[in-house]
């Protein structure tokens, strides 16, 4: 532990007092004996011959053993609760806790006491209720199990890599020894069930982009009713059904750009500002949106993934001039003839 757990730990262990039969200060860690120490032997002087017991030259007291601190690092979940919106601390650096585990020599229980040294956050909830972290030598030695271990965890720089890295250690090291996982794995409900809604939500996503579509489609289709007339001089001056058709191509396409652009910036800012948005929504209808106690975060989490947004983007464009070309059809069949008729 660093200097300040020391201090804290010392602070709530104070030395015992003085020991009646050395007149020295121990520490509780001290086993209390009550054995009697052991004389130095005693050489008679021919000048000074010993009269009584109090002759004897004084009992060097021993030094006093200082215990042997070993730190831990604890989870944040473990050494905090939610009250409210904050998190308050059940301990502090310096504090001493027991720590419980198996022995690798006939299972049997096993237990120290560390000091706390520092907390670990990691933002998943499920490792930091359920972690600690301490030398791993001392561990090794409290379990019986000097230079072993029972779990590698390997950490890539590149997570594309992840099943090639996989693939390649199940090939050095045998299936029947050794189990290789990769974390993808090991949460695979977890991110089985996130897949589904995120499918779900991509599929509510464009069934209101096609409901958007539709509008588009209607606000067209009475576009080119109302422009019958102004439909009919172009073509009558010499426009082609070619040239009519791009120009409502051209503005289902402009339509969807704009849309796209306004809608990217109001949903980025959104995001951007997403915690201040749910407290101001929390604050006037009394009711909490985002319930920190289930998700054990401090705030709402975003990742804006531009790929994803360049996708909906498109998407929408693309449905956007999707939805003009039955009504651009519409107006390019249309005869000069017949749309002057009734002006």
């Amino acid at each position: 532990p660093d200097e300040a757990a020391r201090k804290r730990w010392e602070a709530a262990h104070p030395l015992l007092p003085p020991d009646p039969l050395y007149g020295v200060r121990r520490t509780p860690a001290e086993p209390i004996t009550t054995e009697v120490p052991t004389l130095p032997p005693v050489t008679p002087r021919e000048d000074l011959p010993l009269r009584s017991v109090d002759d004897l030259p004084p009992i060097d007291a021993p030094p006093p053993v200082l215990p042997k601190l070993h730190g831990i690092i604890v989870g944040y979940g473990l050494a905090t609760y939610r009250q409210g919106t904050e998190d308050v601390f059940v301990m502090q650096p310096g504090d001493s806790i027991t720590v419980l585990t198996l022995s690798a020599e006939g299972m049997q229980p096993v237990w120290d006491e560390f000091i706390v040294c520092d907390f670990i956050k990691t933002e998943m909830s499920e490792f930091d209720a359920m972690t600690v972290y301490v030398p791993l030598d001392y561990l090794q030695h409290l379990r019986t199990m000097e230079g072993r271990v029972n779990t590698l965890q390997i950490r890539l720089h590149d997570d594309r890599h992840l099943d090639e890295a996989a693939h390649i250690l199940r090939n050095i090291f045998p299936p029947m020894d050794y189990h290789v996982a990769t974390w993808k794995e090991k949460q695979g409900t977890l991110l089985a069930a996130i897949s589904v809604e995120r499918g779900i939500l991509n599929l509510l996503l464009f069934m209101i982009i096609g409901v958007a579509g539709f509008g588009i489609l209607a606000i067209f289709s009475m576009i080119v009713t109302e422009k019958t007339r102004d439909i009919g001089i172009l073509k009558s001056l010499g426009a082609s059904s070619r040239g009519v058709m791009s120009i409502f191509l051209g503005y289902g396409f402009l339509l969807g750009l704009v849309g796209a652009l306004l809608g990217t910036g109001f949903g980025l800012l959104i995001v951007d500002n997403i915690n201040e948005i749910e407290m101001l929504i929390s604050r006037q209808t009394g009711a909490e949106l985002f319930d920190r106690r289930i998700y054990y975060f401090s705030e709402i989490p975003t990742d804006i993934r531009w790929r994803h947004v360049l996708l909906v983007d498109v998407g929408a464009i693309a449905i956007a001039v999707v939805f003009s070309i039955l009504p651009a059809f519409k107006a390019s069949w249309l005869h000069p003839v017949r749309a002057l008729r009734y002006e």
